[in-house]
């Protein structure tokens, strides 16, 4: 399934981890992030995603995505222990 959302995905310690940047109506940046088993599509529902929580002032689309990865690797770190 396709959400419309453009997700990026990069595997880390064999998990998929699929962030999106959201646009802030502020003109600021915000992310979610998914974690999913390896060939999930980033679209379906996901037991483990979040937002950055951080009321994210991310001035680009590019800066939100490499923030989100470092939650989703944060995220595995945390599944994985």
């Amino acid at each position: 399934m396709n959400d419309g959302q453009d997700w990026h995905t990069e595997s880390y310690k064999g998990m998929d981890v699929h962030v999106t940047a959201l646009p802030r109506p502020d003109g600021g940046w915000d992310y979610s992030v998914r974690i999913a088993q390896p060939g999930e599509d980033a679209g379906s529902a996901s037991e483990l995603s979040d937002r950055s929580g951080d009321d994210g002032d991310y001035p680009s689309e590019e800066a939100a995505v490499e923030a989100g990865f470092v939650k989703g690797y944060a995220m595995v770190d945390q599944l994985l222990t």
